[in-house]
């Protein structure tokens, strides 16, 4: 069909782009807190609806609050849908803003559903001979489908036609509300025929022309079973055929009213820039809000020129060190005085990338930059002459320093040959410890959101100065960017120095987190030695097994040569075309069947091929994640695996491990075997010291439980202890199967565990479950107390805290919609047994190191509640493990409850765990 954009009538369905435009970005939040990803996403849909088709008559269709018509008819009608997330329609109030600025004509009627808007104003420009575009995915519009009306799906980014859905359907469009009545919709709580499915209502639509010629033929249905259905549910197929079928309402709109100029887009500038969206200004040619606060502009296509920046607006200094001269001056006042310091780098591979420049800032609008290895700057200090002056500042930990992300900075002194001591304060730790989960902690937002200031960002700088690395970067501009990174964290550091204390937070940062860091730090520093040899002859084994189950599935069914065991789509028609076996769940864009684990372990029960899949995605994804990618990781400086880790990563403050995620090497399966390539090297041994369910010992503390404190006290096996109790048996009479129920709901309670879950999960049925989880609460009456006691605090204070102080805010708690609120329940729950724990395995790394310092050993790994050490073959191994399980034992000495400790030595990583 061809249409012509400029004379179309283009028709949106609003509701349909708010709910994409809402849940199709992660949450974003300007500055002050509020909102917009859902307001952002809808522009940027907008703009590129508009810029595709640049139509002239334009209309934006919302649904009204409140009830329909069809709640007259029905008063059960979308009854079963969740309340929105309460910031939704905050975000839609904008959007409407947005596309009254715009001059988007928009139409909502009290009362009136937008489905039934749209067929009103399709059949009246219809009739007036005008072409007519749906944008919509909705499956209710489908059914005005015409020679004058398409459907454009934005989101496919395809136009439907009449001609090419009922090819798909297999049936006429104007069936459509008689295949509904028969299948119903669960999400608007329509019944349809209880029994009849998408298979079955489509073969009736084919068969008959509509809802009453097939009542009155009903003896023609061949299955008893549908004819049984239909009868017996005719009520609910008439009612249903009903609320599909679309309402006309005169609503007095002629053409002219839907008039739109492209060009209007213009006027949303102000609206853009109260959101802060920049990228959309940028796009406008606009200048920021602030224009003291601007950042790079464009005057040509390679020039840059660098607007008034705030370092200039708000009297703020910032100056080159290029002499002996200033480096003496700036020496001198760095020992009187506490700075802030920040390195720049050719890159941000700390073991490989060099040391460019040094800024540092001890006062209040005033801050310097030292050029060291840059390409275009001529006046640079030679290095040997700035070490002999500098050095012996930055490695005396009697000169206190700030910064932000000081390990990384740590490792760029290290490899410069610099052993960076005295950080007394880094921004970043400090400013996870203060934020919400929302909010970014990279130094130049938080710039921007707790100073005003809108600083230079890395890449405007390659963009506009052509560059590729920082040392190829003029002095100008160098001093405006480096010095700028030093000043802001000096003014982060006041602000947050005092929101550490306003907050309760000092023993958490400072004897934590801030000592934590330095560990971090050596142990990335120490890295872990992998045998390559060993990782390839494991690489060649399962290649072989690969093979040998490629060959296996070939010899039981009959595969096309270029067929791909890869893919999702080609293993789904293998299945459930090729087998014919049953499909058990759809995809989770609902467009195809699921092949996921869950799909193939149950269809491995009557057929040997999805058995066989499951086993040759195992060991594909063994080969690809860890076998062909780890060795990418190994340094060419020592040969060794240096992972970086986290502490602002996760929400709940564990750890988290990255470049490679040494967390996620399997323990078990054939996985484990990668285990075995990491090696303690000669000479050496490697302990692993683990605690024994600490997240379920904590969950006593915090809930004192005496029936879990007693349990634990008298070192009694949790997991058969709530199985006996869950069945009523003696603790002798516990069977494996038992026991691996009360060990699922143990480890799941905490995260939320709900009757279909522990249903799905351990195959069971839903009552059983529900059961369980019942039981379990009557059992442990104190952990049901504790945890009504965290949801109540999460809503009295909107935060959750851990035993020693770390703030989780978690604003779904005052959510209207029941999933969201859950979730919201699950994650306060979470957040203060699991951030608990955290924090006191940290302590136990912290105790640990301490004592490390006498021996030659060092911490490697952290695996959350374990630890990877690496120490001389020489120590006592025995003494030693017994040391270190006695130092973590007793790291907490005033909890009523005993902490239980496991040790392992071996010479590579697999003999070690557990």
């Amino acid at each position: 069909m061809q249409i012509d954009p400029q004379k179309a009538v283009f028709l949106i369905d609003g509701s349909g782009f708010l709910y994409r435009a809402y849940y199709g970005m992660r949450p974003m939040h300007t500055s002050s807190g509020f909102p917009v990803q859902a307001v952002y996403s809808f522009c940027r849909m907008i703009k590129k609806l508009t810029d595709k088709f640049k139509p002239e008559s334009i209309a934006l269709v919302w649904d009204s609050k409140g009830k329909t018509e069809r709640h007259a008819i029905y008063p059960q009608y979308k009854a079963t849908r969740q309340a929105p997330p309460n910031d939704l329609f905050v975000q839609k109030e904008k959007i409407i803003e947005f596309a009254n600025l715009i001059g988007l004509k928009q139409v909502a009627q009290v009362g009136v559903e937008a489905d039934d808007l749209i067929y009103s104003l399709t059949r009246d420009f219809s009739k007036a001979n005008k072409q007519v575009v749906l944008i919509t995915s909705d499956k209710d519009m489908f059914q005005l489908l015409s020679s004058q009306v398409l459907v454009f799906d934005a989101f496919k980014d395809e136009f439907v036609t009449q001609q090419l859905y009922e090819s798909r359907l297999g049936f006429s469009v104007s069936q459509i509300p008689f295949y509904f009545a028969l299948l119903g919709d669960s999400s608007d709580n329509i019944p349809g025929v209880r029994g009849i499915g998408q298979k079955g209502a489509s073969d009736l639509v084919q068969q008959f022309a509509n809802l009453d010629d097939l009542y009155k033929h009903i003896d023609l249905v061949k299955k008893a079973k549908t004819k049984e259905s239909l009868l017996a549910n005719q009520q609910d197929a008439y009612l249903s055929y009903d609320l599909f079928s679309l309402r006309y309402h005169k609503l007095n709109l002629e053409l002219g009213d839907l008039k739109f100029d492209v060009n209007n887009w213009q006027k949303a500038r102000s609206l853009f820039n109260e959101l802060e969206f920049k990228s959309l200004l940028r796009e406008l040619g606009a200048q920021p809000v602030d224009p003291g606060n601007a950042q790079i502009s464009f005057i040509d296509a390679g020039t840059p020129k660098v607007k008034p920046f705030f370092a200039d607006t708000k009297g703020y200094l910032f100056l080159p060190v290029t002499t002996q001269t200033d480096l003496l001056n700036l020496c001198n006042n760095l020992k009187t005085n506490f700075f802030a310091i920040d390195t720049e780098t050719t890159g941000l591979d700390v073991f490989n990338d060099g040391l460019v420049g040094i800024s540092f800032c001890y006062e209040v609008g005033l801050a310097y930059y030292l050029p060291l290895n840059h390409k275009n700057i001529a006046n640079q200090l030679d290095q040997d002459l700035v070490w002999q002056h500098l050095k012996p500042i930055l490695e005396d930990s009697s000169y206190k320093k700030c910064l932000h992300n000081a390990k990384f900075d740590q490792h760029v002194f290290q490899l410069a040959g610099i052993k960076l001591a005295g950080i007394a304060f880094d921004t970043m730790l400090a400013a996870n410890l203060v934020t919400e989960d929302w909010q970014r902690i990279g130094l130049k937002h938080l710039s921007e959101r707790y100073l005003g200031d809108e600083m230079l960002s890395f890449g405007d700088l390659v963009k506009t100065a052509k560059i590729k690395n920082f040392s190829e970067l003029n002095l100008d501009l160098a001093v405006k960017y480096a010095a700028a990174d030093a000043h802001q964290t000096f003014l982060l550091y006041g602000l947050f120095r005092e929101k550490i204390e306003q907050l309760g937070l000092d023993v958490l940062f400072y004897q934590v987190e801030m000592p934590l860091r330095q560990v971090l730090f050596e142990m990335e520093q120490a890295g872990i030695y992998l045998d390559q040899s060993k990782l390839s002859n494991l690489g060649l084994e399962v290649t072989s097994k690969i093979k040998i189950i490629e060959q296996e599935i070939g010899a039981l069914v009959d595969l096309a040569s270029d067929f791909n065991l890869n893919s999702p789509r080609q293993i789904e028609d293998l299945l459930f075309n090729k087998l014919a076996l049953p499909t058990q769940k759809k995809s989770d864009k609902g467009t195809s069947y699921s092949t996921d684990q869950e799909v193939l372990e149950s269809l491995a029960k009557i057929h040997p091929v999805p058995k066989l899949i499951a086993l040759y995605r195992e060991l594909t994804k063994l080969k690809t994640t860890y076998i062909e990618a780890l060795p990418g990781y190994i340094s060419s400086r020592d040969g060794r695996i240096h992972t970086s880790f986290s502490q602002t990563a996760v929400a709940t403050g564990r750890l988290a491990s990255s470049e490679p995620n040494m967390q996620n090497i399997p323990v078990i399966g054939e996985g484990a075997r990668v285990r075995a390539a990491f090696e303690a090297g000669l000479g050496r041994r490697f302990l692993a010291v683990d605690y024994s369910q600490i997240e379920l010992r904590v969950l006593a503390y915090l809930s004192q439980d005496q029936s879990l404190l007693d349990a634990f006290a008298q070192g009694q096996d949790i997991h058969t202890k709530t199985s006996s109790l869950l069945f009523e048996v003696d603790v002798q009479s516990v069977t494996h199967d038992m026991r691996q129920i009360g060990k699922r709901i143990n480890f799941s309670i905490l995260y939320g565990l709900t009757p279909y879950g522990l249903a799905k999960d351990l195959k069971i049925s839903h009552s059983d479950a529900k059961k369980y989880i019942e039981k379990f609460f009557a059992q442990y009456p104190g952990v049901q107390a504790w945890m009504e006691q965290v949801v109540q605090g999460a809503k009295t204070n909107g935060y959750v805290s851990t035993l020693w102080g770390r703030r989780r805010y978690v604003p779904g708690i005052y959510e209207n919609n029941k999933n969201l609120y859950d979730a919201a329940k699950r994650i306060a729950i979470n957040t203060v047994a699991q951030g608990t724990a955290a924090e006191l395995v940290k302590k136990g790394m912290l105790a640990v190191r301490d004592f490390l310092k006498g021996y030659d050993a060092q911490i490697l790994l952290q695996i959350h509640d374990e630890l990877l050490i690496s120490f001389s073959d020489k120590i006592d191994s025995v003494e030693f493990t017994k040391a270190i399980e006695s130092i973590l034992q007793q790291i907490v000495p005033d909890w009523n409850l005993p902490l239980q400790v496991t040790a392992r030595v071996g010479s590579n990583w697999q003999e070690v765990s557990k």
